[in-house]
């Protein structure tokens, strides 16, 4: 398997060591996109040892993973599981509802050159479908407006997450996204209580539902969830997984990504383990670990 790297299209993720199953089966969303400026300085070096090392070894984890059964795999997480299948299935529509359009400005300019190169449809609505799930708005959370889920009131965080399918193709397109945790920090001004999350926070099973659904979800479902080939990040700004960028392209004596056909790092090398790892592409190692009775062994 390898990762192009590209100034439109690539995989990238995560910052954390080891398959983690947190409580009430979470697993995290990228970092907020609403950066300070040190934190945007970060974007342009190399990622530090530590940063470099956690990923290293989460996409090493995942990489060990993919090619593993179902059962072998849940065995990889902490704690072990006898299955790492995720608990949300089906196209959840009875969670999630969306709204959103997919177009130049949510991809990003010279997305379409690539995706026509890889035979990917591009047209809106015809051949992609663009889905963005929100957990209430930024006002219904800084309302601390509530809605009851299992005879509960939890406060809407105001996350959100966006991305575009096309199930002909076999591709899928990540754009944006923020996690309930650091939207309640940025929409509440205050950390979480466990207690106020919602149990639907992993991007992974986000996109995942909308892969179920497909590209034409007015009027049918995805007829082969098994169809999966592409598996994108578009217009990466998460400061973490630019750091990781740059280190990965000293290997190659770059300090910049190069137009399509970009960059390629296997997954046998270190560069492409850490890239696997990083906070863009970790949602790419769940999704292929936690769908393997869905999806199969990719």
């Amino acid at each position: 398997m390898k990762l192009a790297t590209t100034s439109v299209l690539g995989l990238l993720a995560s910052i954390t060591c080891g398959l983690i199953v947190p409580q009430r089966a979470r697993s995290e969303l990228s970092p907020s996109l609403h950066l300070s400026p040190g934190l945007s300085r970060r974007a342009n070096e190399p990622a530090s040892d530590d940063v470099w090392n956690r990923a290293t070894c989460l996409g090493g984890n995942f990489v060990k993973a993919f090619p593993m059964s179902d059962k072998d795999a849940g065995q990889e997480y902490s704690p072990k599981r006898d299955s790492a299948q995720s608990q949300w299935k089906g196209d959840l529509k009875d969670d999630l509802k969306n709204v959103c359009e997919f177009d130049d400005f949510a991809l990003g300019k010279g997305w379409a050159d690539a995706a026509k190169e890889l035979g990917i449809g591009t047209e809106g609505w015809k051949d992609i479908w663009c889905y963005r799930f929100t957990h209430g708005s930024v006002w219904d959370a800084a309302g601390d407006k509530k809605y009851k889920a299992d005879n509960k009131d939890y406060p809407y965080t105001g996350a959100y997450g966006q991305f575009g399918i096309n199930s002909a193709d076999g591709a899928i397109l990540a754009m944006d996204n923020l996690m309930p945790s650091s939207a309640f920090r940025m929409n509440k001004q205050r950390d979480p209580l466990p207690s106020e999350l919602p149990a639907l926070q992993s991007l992974s099973d986000l996109l995942y539902g909308g892969w179920y659904r497909g590209s034409q979800p007015e009027t049918s479902m995805n007829a082969d969830v098994k169809n999966m080939k592409y598996l994108i990040s578009v217009s990466i700004t998460n400061p973490e997984s630019l750091s990781i960028i740059q280190r990965a392209l000293k290997a190659k004596e770059k300090t910049t990504v190069s137009y399509w056909p970009g960059d390629t790092f296997d997954m046998s090398t270190k560069e492409g383990e850490a890239l696997l790892g990083s906070a863009n592409g970790r949602r790419w190692g769940y999704l292929l670990t936690q769908r393997k009775n869905d999806i199969g062994i990719k």
